[in-house]
């Protein structure tokens, strides 16, 4: 006996209703939160002083004009999603949907895999239509008043969502076939090794990842000895006891964006720098294209990025991070094995009793059901990326580093220019670091504090 037995039967009308609540307070939430920094944005009309030397007027301009197309673009979209969705819970979609599939192989078979590939393809092509009022608001109207002229043909992006249908389910198709197949064989708990496979494989990745993922992105090869970075970063790194042998330089193929990162652990940590984050990409300028030529770091700078970066090592973050997201989706996966299993779910959005399809049960569970918990987590777990990169900035103002890495943060947002002002509260649901004001902001705090207490 299942322990929904033992339950208190609730009325799927009653579940119906929740989900549709669930959905309403969602996006109303997003929208006010998106207004709130369009509205930033129309305000925002002068480059903010602490970049005023920094920013063009003319390309602060352009970055502000995109980001009010974009937050608008936004609105739209939240708004379109939500009277989509409340039809599609109100209305019975994936009762329908989960239906015409069965019907287009009632002649052929009933087994629930092969109606599952076929609802799969069905929802893909749905999916695609679905999209089509935002992509017509933004291409007739936003791009019109904001001045950005299309780049392609409409008939151009009907070709790119009919072969967006028919790739996507290259991987589709199989990653749906193995959900409801390991489903059927591991049985009723199946969600708690589907947590074990995902904590080895996350743990396995830390190990294979400089060999799998990296090439993707270049050749990652140790920090040359002799040269004048290696001497920069090494006294930094001899200060915290840091194997130089463990930082690397990643030498990329197309990537422009500038970046360094720590990870892993034990024998396994390393910082790796990209060469896009080096004064013209580490080259001669005669060797790099003419738009990369003053792009990047001094060597100085470089190394109080690579300090930020030791703060997170010394901190523990790395850890702390992977402990945090393992018992994260352990919670995930209990949620979701409760209500997976939950026959009044399936019947608040349309099916019948007894009528439990798999893969309509992930959908359901992950998009509506999970939101409460996955949003509160989400804001928890950016809130302490934030901390972390808050810590990690402090750590280099201990080392000395301050200045360099303000000058470094300040030089890596010139190279790659994006609307700086935020609204707080948009900031916080949304991004995983601090911006680029707050940033500066933390280090004139930290620097006032120092000459308090007398230690500058």
């Amino acid at each position: 006996m299942a322990f929904y037995d033992t339950w208190p039967k609730v009325d799927p009308l009653i579940v119906l209703v929740v989900l549709c609540l669930i959905v309403l307070v969602d996006r109303i939430w997003e929208m006010i939160l998106t207004k709130r920094q369009q509205l930033v944005c129309l305000n925002a009309i002068m480059v903010p002083e602490e970049l005023r030397g920094i920013i063009p007027p003319e390309i602060y301009h352009r970055a502000r004009i995109y980001e009010l197309h974009k937050t608008e673009l936004q609105l739209w979209k939240y708004l379109i999603d939500l009277i989509i969705t409340l039809c599609e819970l109100i209305l019975g979609f994936y009762p329908f949907l989960w239906g015409l599939a069965a019907m287009t192989l009632q002649k052929v078979t009933s087994q629930e895999i092969w109606i599952t590939l076929i609802f799969v393809f069905y929802l893909t092509i749905y999916i695609c239509i679905r999209f089509l009022p935002v992509l017509i608001y933004d291409k007739c109207l936003l791009e019109l008043r904001y001045g950005m002229s299309g780049k392609f043909p409409w008939y151009l992006y009907c070709c790119i969502g009919a072969m967006s249908i028919l790739l996507s389910q290259l991987v589709l198709l199989p990653l749906a076939a193995a959900i409801v197949f390991s489903v059927k064989f591991i049985g009723y708990y199946f969600f708690l090794w589907f947590w074990l496979f995902w904590a080895a494989f996350t743990l396995l990745l830390v190990f294979f990842l400089p060999y799998c993922c990296i090439p993707c992105i270049g050749r990652q090869v140790v920090l040359p000895e002799g040269t004048a970075l290696y001497m920069e970063v090494k006294r930094v790194c001899d200060v915290v006891g840091f194997p130089m042998k463990r930082v690397f330089i990643i030498k990329t193929r197309t990537m422009q964006y500038s970046n360094a990162y720590f990870y892993g652990s034990c024998c396994l940590k390393r910082i790796v720098i990209f060469d896009t984050l080096l004064l013209n990409k580490g080259k001669e300028p005669n060797e790099i294209h003419p738009y990369e030529v003053g792009r990047g770091l001094t060597n100085i700078q470089v190394a109080g990025v690579v300090c930020h970066e030791l703060g997170h090592w010394k901190h523990g973050h790395f850890y702390k991070a992977t402990i945090i997201m393992k018992i994260h989706f352990f919670i995930t996966m209990g949620l979701f094995g409760l209500f997976f299993h939950s026959p009044q779910l399936y019947m608040a959005v349309g099916f019948e009793a007894g009528v439990m399809p798999i893969i309509v049960g992930f959908i359901i569970v992950l998009k509506f059901a999970l939101t409460p918990y996955l949003t509160l987590a989400n804001v928890l777990m950016l809130w302490n990326l934030r901390r972390f990169e808050y810590a990690a900035d402090k750590f280099a103002h201990r080392m000395g580093y301050s200045i360099q890495l303000r000058m470094a943060l300040v030089k890596i947002y010139a190279d790659h220019m994006s609307f700086p002002v935020y609204d707080q509260c948009y900031a916080r649901w949304h991004h995983t670091h601090p911006t680029i004001l707050q940033r500066l902001a933390y280090q004139q705090k930290l620097d006032m504090k120092a000459i308090n207490a007398g230690t500058y």
